[in-house]
């Protein structure tokens, strides 16, 4: 029997925060005990959901060494100390997401007992990500699951010899938008009224934003927009859109989940020209919005898109978001999400039980 279920999302925003709340949320409508121990100061969540904000992220400096010693410090003296004090053997940990302390998650998880499940959300390891190796290695090496959230990212693990690997839904929570943010996006990014197509999220290099630019240079009776926080290529897509007279507008900043969902919600495609990927949580919100989206054929994006593109051509990507806009949505498959994970926890307790043996 599974006493709780402790979800760890150390991020406390963006999407796989939204994931992990919205899998708490269903746990506890089937009567799951269910806590995620997040970051101290994350984005608003489901009221059904027990956050326990036990994780502090020292945003505020502008240098990255000071905020990531001092925040990997305050873990390791405050958080993993915590955790192991309310970590049960009769528990499972279900760990979101890939940080770099993620090794010393496992032990903690392993040294109170506990079944261990993770889900690292990407298969692979950005260049800017520090300790990314190390996490996504431990992760795979130590779990009794592996929850993924594509078909291609399951056959991947497959291929490299890693068993206890399953899929299961990607499920995001995604309040209602306000009528009155949606409006204000459609104002701002597309002030003539005609159709919108949208790159949101973080700006990196490894989402194309500048091939997205280059489509809709192709498409002048569209209006586009890359908005999100930039991570270092803003200046390059702006550069690009003065060059290309591409209409595509931009807005540089952190989005909270309403202003995000709104976001979404005033697109009329969303688009995701990935150049590597594992999944992506803007296509299941779009689709939950009913926003058609347009993919690169990469990863497992082909699994929840409305259109996906011959190849990574200007030309095709331009077809694809002509053809989601003129399909419209995909519906995914999330029925009984918590069941299904509820489901895996039970197959990985099992499977810890009989290893004991």
């Amino acid at each position: 029997m599974i006493r709780r279920v402790h979800l760890i999302e150390s991020g406390g925003r963006g999407g796989v925060f939204n994931h992990s709340v919205e899998v708490a949320a269903g746990l506890a409508d089937l009567g799951v005990d269910v806590v995620v121990h997040t970051a101290d100061d994350c984005d608003q969540a489901p009221t059904p959901v027990r956050l326990c904000r036990c994780i502090t992220w020292h945003r505020a400096s502008a240098n990255r060494v000071v905020r990531q010693a001092r925040t990997s410090a305050r873990y390791v003296l405050r958080t993993l100390p915590h955790l192991r004090r309310v970590i049960d053997a009769r528990d499972v940990v279900h760990i979101q997401g890939m940080f770099a302390l993620t090794p010393e998650l496992l032990s903690v998880a392993r040294h109170r007992a506990a079944t261990v499940v993770t889900s690292p959300h990407n298969t692979f390891v950005r260049s800017n990500a520090p300790g990314g190796g190390r996490a996504l290695r431990s992760a795979l090496e130590g779990s009794d699951r592996i929850l993924v959230y594509s078909e291609a990212d399951r056959q991947k693990l497959l291929d490299r010899g890693v068993a206890n690997v399953a899929r299961v839904p990607l499920v995001q929570w995604t309040p209602p938008p306000a009528p009155a943010l949606v409006e204000r996006w459609r104002a701002e990014l597309t002030p003539d009224g005609g159709p919108l197509a949208l790159l949101p999220g973080q700006v990196r290099a490894d989402k194309n934003p500048e091939l997205f630019v280059r489509v809709l240079a192709e498409l002048p009776d569209w209006r586009g927009a890359v908005v999100g926080e930039d991570l270092g290529l803003g200046r390059q897509v702006d550069a690009l859109i003065a060059q290309t007279g591409a209409p595509v507008t931009t807005a540089y900043r952190y989005l909270d989940v309403d202003e995000f969902t709104a976001l979404v919600a005033a697109a009329d495609v969303v688009v995701a020209p990935y150049g590597v990927a594992s999944q992506s949580g803007v296509l299941a919100v779009a689709a939950r919005l009913g926003v058609p989206t347009a993919v690169v054929p990469c990863g497992g994006l082909g699994e929840l898109a409305t259109a996906v593109a011959r190849d990574t051509s200007v030309g095709a990507v331009r077809d694809a978001v002509v053809a989601a806009y003129e399909t419209g949505v995909k519906p995914l498959d999330t029925a009984d999400a918590a069941g299904r994970f509820l489901h895996e926890y039970a197959v990985a307790q099992q499977s810890r039980i009989e290893a004991r043996k």
